[in-house]
């Protein structure tokens, strides 16, 4: 679904990645762990087109992948799910879902079965659907942020750490959901995740990062060595 190879990128002249390479399967969840700083969410940034690539090549579907518009990459089958600012705080959670897909221009009653399996997925977005996002919970608000990529459809997921600063409860929860959209629809995600325990739930492959470079990758069956990697032990 998606292959990276010897990706490098930065902000201005500051290199961040180096020589990144990694590959997600169609159908898989990969996870991207690596501590605060070390180049994960320039990573996803850099996928979906919101960084030049200095160096390096990305292969989505089998094709070289350069598209910038997020309209466009949504209309690939491709989204992104940021880490902030992933909402529309003052409209309804309903108007949230439908703008979620306006880049489609899809029909009523595609729209209508969207709506559906987004309100199957998270019924408590079904019961919040018309209230303002801005009084939503943490991790309502970001159940409303996966099913606005949702609501496309999308054959790949780009999640960036889904479960900052909600309770453990939310997180198990919001988790539980994710597992259940990926064993029904089969959506392909990399999923950057500081939750170590919560991601290696979903996760049949995991990447390493450390100071812009890919330093471990394996099954996520490995937990010892990846955490070794994740604490430097194995540098």
């Amino acid at each position: 679904m998606l292959d990276i190879q010897g990706l490098d990128t930065g902000y201005g002249t500051f290199q961040v990645l180096k020589q990144i390479s990694l590959s997600v399967p169609d159908g898989e969840v990969v996870a991207l762990f690596g501590h605060n700083g070390a180049g994960k969410s320039t990573l996803l940034r850099a996928i979906c087109g919101q960084l030049p690539r200095w160096a390096g090549a990305v292969t989505y579907k089998a094709r070289p992948h350069d598209v910038r518009d997020a309209a466009e990459n949504a209309r690939q089958g491709l989204r992104y799910v940021p880490q902030e600012g992933n909402t529309f705080p003052n409209l309804s959670v309903q108007d949230n879902l439908m703008l979620g897909v306006h880049a489609l221009n899809p029909n009523p009653l595609l729209l209508s079965q969207r709506l559906s399996a987004v309100y199957d997925l998270f019924p408590v977005l079904y019961e919040r659907r018309n209230n303002p996002a801005r009084v939503l919970s943490g991790g309502e608000r970001q159940m409303l942020a996966v099913s606005l990529a949702l609501m496309t459809a999308p054959d790949l997921l780009l999640l960036d750490e889904p479960s900052l600063g909600l309770a453990p409860v939310a997180v198990q929860r919001l988790f539980d959901s994710l597992a259940q959209m990926q064993q029904e629809q089969g959506t392909t995600i990399l999923l950057v995740e500081q939750n170590v325990n919560e991601a290696l739930r979903l996760a049949k492959r995991v990447y390493v990062m450390h100071e812009g470079a890919i330093v471990f990758h394996g099954p996520s069956s490995q937990r010892d060595e990846i955490i070794r990697h994740l604490w430097g032990l194995g540098q």
